[in-house]
């Protein structure tokens, strides 16, 4: 059983300074993934390292090497990670079929996984579950974690990329999102979920370029976007959700008023979808004719300042969380960087990796 103990080296990189901050925190590697805890706490992974940034700016390693004392190929590994309640952190990596959970006290456990999987220096998962290839996760306010899994061969749809849909319960229940006939609800090419307060889970379906929410009880209803309209040339329209139309909606989270708010990999953009209209609320790019790229695209940036000013450049990767303040952390995946949008609408680097 491996204990990494949450001893804040004093190998820090910055010890006083804000998340404000006109000089960013400098990361070794590129991010991967980003969570919040209750306290406000952010983390971040870069390449099986993690790294803490308190609210008030001080930055030091959780653990220079999570996977370290872990003999095998059954380690943890980390490109998509969530806090709950408690301060637990749950870590896993895409079509990796397994959760690991790290305690505030540095404990690493296997949260969920088939009986197979196994090392004789973590403690096991309470029982054996087929969790299938992991894409994303989200948590909700009772710490039950959602995530979509990749299908394969004659579960695909149209043989295209096809997701469906589960819930983990703090007890190590497994729930499968069915429909009314008690299908299994399957959605072609997602990139991103994200759960409300009531437990309602939505979907960013690239496919037919929209937000799609699937309830408890199995219905499937559009949020925001025009399922389905174009499949090449699209187009970005904010306004009325009836009307309005996505490109690439990406991760989702949600405010304390219950908005939603997503990242959009192509338009590099963070929108908002609240009282039936959609809204950019961060990012001013310059959108692309479909020449450039039939699939849509926005040119790539990097700025800091007034959020509608602000520049970015997700294609390559992008994470989003947010705080109990509603500010929204933004992995900008192509700058290396860890932006900061508040909700007065100030962009701002925090961390990021030096070029």
């Amino acid at each position: 059983m491996k204990k990494i103990a949450l001893v804040f080296f004093s190998i820090t990189l910055s010890l006083h300074c804000s998340f404000a901050q006109t000089k960013p925190i400098e990361l070794p590697w590129n991010p991967r993934a980003i969570a919040i805890d209750s306290k406000d706490n952010l983390y971040i992974e870069f390449e099986r390292m993690l790294m803490k940034i308190t609210p008030d700016g001080v930055s030091s390693y959780v653990s220079e090497n999570i996977a370290s004392g872990f003999r095998g190929a059954v380690s943890p590994d980390c490109e998509i990670m969530v806090a709950d309640s408690e301060d637990n952190i749950y870590m896993t990596k895409p079509y990796m079929n397994s959760i690991w959970k790290l305690t505030p006290e540095g404990k690493f456990t296997i949260h969920a996984a088939e009986e197979r999987y196994s090392n004789a220096w973590a403690e096991p998962a309470k029982k054996p579950i087929e969790l299938g290839q992991i894409e994303f996760m989200a948590i909700d306010n009772k710490n039950n974690i959602y995530f979509s899994a990749s299908l394969n061969g004659e579960e695909r749809i149209n043989q295209l990329a096809t997701s469906s849909f589960h819930k983990l319960t703090p007890e190590g229940e497994l729930i499968t999102f069915n429909d009314k006939n008690g299908d299994k609800i399957k959605l072609n090419q997602v990139d991103g979920i994200g759960v409300d307060s009531v437990g309602n889970l939505y979907v960013s379906n690239v496919k037919e370029r929209c937000i799609k929410k699937i309830t408890a009880e199995g219905e499937v209803v559009v949020v925001a976007g025009q399922c389905g309209k174009r499949d090449f040339c699209p187009v970005y329209s904010q306004g009325d959700v009836s009307k309005a139309e996505l490109v690439q909606p990406g991760p989702i989270v949600f405010n304390k008023k219950g908005e939603l708010f997503f990242a959009d990999h192509r338009m590099n953009r963070i929108i908002k979808v609240a009282n039936n209209k959609v809204t950019t609320i961060a990012g001013a790019s310059q959108i692309q004719p479909c020449g450039s790229n039939m699939g849509g695209r926005s040119r790539e940036g990097y700025k800091d300042g007034n959020a509608l000013d602000a520049l970015f450049d997700f294609p390559s990767r992008v994470r989003i969380a947010i705080d109990s303040k509603d500010n929204i952390y933004i992995l900008d995946g192509g700058n290396y960087a860890i932006r900061k949008l508040t909700p007065s609408g100030i962009v701002s680097t925090i961390a990021k990796t030096k070029k």
